[in-house]
């Protein structure tokens, strides 16, 4: 049974973003499970067009000679074991099913989860019970049917007396987590869950091998089986019968494939009823340069600044008080490390940037899903050279960093070993193509100056610790470059979340347990912070020549940070 859910959104809203029209068919509607669970598409990111974008770094089939048709190209993508860009599809749902269902559920390691808390809201005053046509099916004996009544009445009684036993504890004042210990795992409980489709179709089939084909689970699954088919019927296909024969495609070289600008949109802006983010839409498909040949554009993100707040609040329930309005919540939810609900929006972008900043750099950051051009990091014939003010000594105390200005007489030679050594690669790359060499062996005779291209998606959680990292002045100046892209495009989808990243995170201090002691002794001494004498004891002083004790102490690399936080906090 279908019915649309009262108080859903059901208003239509022009976006950019790809829009699935078979999914927008199922968004919203409730579907009934059983005889008392439900479960909701609440919102979605990407579809097909979206796979083959990924895959293809926005090129799209085209640039294949041989232009294969979408459902053959995507069986190609699984069949190469190309799964990265079947992750550009996102979904998420609001489920309620008994205890016993969530725990097959809410526990998937690749999917982000909100669930009714029974900490501190009263839980759900509705639970499972088996239907007697089920149970005598299962049951399958010539007394079925009297043995199956049996049991549904020992399931309906229990379950009136464990939580009239509940509700006499919570009226007597004690804590409810401890008072729902008595209810069972046939006890209702609600949550949004999301999951990107790759993960997705692996967490469907293997429960479709689990579970028994009469399981209560296995209907919640099967469901979203079915509204994941709407979203991304191609992909979905490929993802569940598995496709062994791949295609013969004939490569492009990297070079055409990387040096170009970033690709336009491969779809036309159409209606969508799910949320949107009007800062985003705004600037959704507009190139931005950086880097020299450097490009950055986002292309399709998930849910608004309000989603994360709407999670939050699905751990609310009979019990609690909602007073906290969606932006002093998210900031709340930030500041006290809360991260779940924060994982409930998504953004999705591509770049072109030298080789050394994205993979190199950026691909550190393992929660943030990324692809090249069908699998490979291609490197195009284009190359990052440093403006001149970049041309620096390596730090002594930070031995992974930059110091100060190069000499100009030494400036003026990094300059031209650098320029000869990227200028000789480039012909060096012409002269093996030109001699048939297989594109493998042009690609690795690039430096990882080179330009390449990457497309990336990933969760306001997991994006603010990439934020967090990059655009701290110690992180590479060209990672912090992207970082900036990336922080512009993040303000304009979540301003609120982008907002306390800064607040309590990025623009924050935190103190160390060495250093709190110092912080007591500054406020009270008012002591000369460049006097070494005030950091004696803690650990953070250093001879400055081991071999020659004489020379004396300096700051270590934990002592000029701490320095650094005092100065943050004086506001000099």
């Amino acid at each position: 049974m279908q019915e649309e859910k009262e108080g859903l959104p059901d208003n239509s809203n022009l976006t950019k973003r790809h829009v699935s029209s078979e999914g927008e068919k199922v968004l919203y509607h409730e579907y009934s499970i059983g005889n008392h669970g439900k479960l909701t598409l609440v919102d979605y990111m990407g579809g097909d067009p979206t796979v083959e974008r990924a895959a293809t770094l926005g090129h799209g089939r085209a640039i294949f000679p041989e232009k294969p048709e979408q459902q053959d190209f995507i069986n190609h993508l699984f069949a190469k074991g190309i799964y990265d860009p079947f992750k550009s599809v996102q979904l998420k749902f609001l489920i309620t099913s008994p205890i016993a269902t969530a725990l097959h559920i809410v526990y998937e390691k690749t999917a982000s989860v909100n669930e009714y808390s029974g900490r501190y809201s009263e839980m759900l005053d509705t639970s499972y019970t088996p239907s007697l046509k089920a149970l005598v099916q299962r049951l399958g004996t010539l007394d079925a049917s009297e043995r199956a009544k049996k049991i549904t009445e020992i399931f309906v009684e229990g379950r009136k007396q464990s939580y009239e036993h509940y509700r006499g504890l919570v009226e007597i004042g004690m804590a409810r987590e401890l008072a729902r210990m008595g209810l069972g795992t046939d006890n209702d409980t609600r949550y949004v869950w999301k999951i990107d489709l790759f993960s997705l179709a692996n967490f469907v089939k293997r429960n479709q091998k689990l579970l028994g084909y009469d399981d209560p689970a296995l209907d919640y699954i099967e469901q979203i089986a079915a509204l994941a088919s709407h979203v991304a019927p191609d992909s979905w296909r490929a993802l569940i019968l598995e496709p062994m024969n791949p295609l013969r495609l004939t490569s492009p070289s990297d070079d055409k494939i990387v040096d170009p600008s970033l690709s336009p949109a491969s779809w036309q802006p159409q209606k969508t009823r799910r949320a949107i983010a009007p800062g985003l839409e705004g600037i959704l498909f507009q190139v931005k340069t950086f880097l020299d040949y450097g490009e950055f554009q986002v292309i399709d993100y998930m849910g608004d600044e309000n989603a994360p707040a709407e999670a939050a609040r699905t751990s609310y329930g009979s019990g609690t008080k909602k007073l906290q309005d969606n932006k002093n919540l998210i900031r709340s939810l930030i500041r006290d490390f809360h991260t779940s609900p924060i994982e409930m929006t998504e953004l999705s972008f591509e770049a072109k940037s030298p080789v050394f900043t994205d993979p190199r750099q950026a691909g550190r950051h393992r929660m943030l899903d990324d692809h090249g051009f069908m699998g490979y990091t291609v490197i195009g014939n284009q190359f990052y050279f440093p403006p001149e003010t970049e041309f620096r000594y390596q730090d002594k105390l930070n031995r992974q960093g930059r110091g100060k200005e190069m000499d100009l007489e030494e400036k003026e030679q990094a300059a031209d070993h650098l320029r000869e050594t990227l200028e000789a690669e480039q012909l060096r790359a012409k002269k093996l193509r030109n001699l048939g060499a297989p594109e493998d062996l042009v690609r690795m005779s690039k430096g990882v100056g080179f330009y390449t291209k990457r497309w990336r998606t990933g969760d306001s959680h997991n994006l603010n610790h990439f934020l967090r990292l990059r655009l701290d002045a110690h992180a590479q100046k060209e990672v912090r470059d992207l970082a900036q892209c990336i922080d512009e495009a993040h303000a304009a989808h979540v301003p609120a979340i982008n907002e306390a990243l800064k607040m309590y995170i990025i623009n924050s201090v935190m103190l160390s347990e060495k250093e709190i002691p110092l912080l007591r002794r500054m406020l009270r001494s008012n002591p000369d912070l460049k006097d070494l004498n005030f950091y004696k004891g803690t650990g953070f002083l250093i001879l400055l020549d081991k071999e020659d004790p004489g020379k004396g102490y300096q700051l270590s690399r934990e002592g000029l940070s701490f320095k650094a936080k005092l100065k943050k906090i004086l506001g000099e």
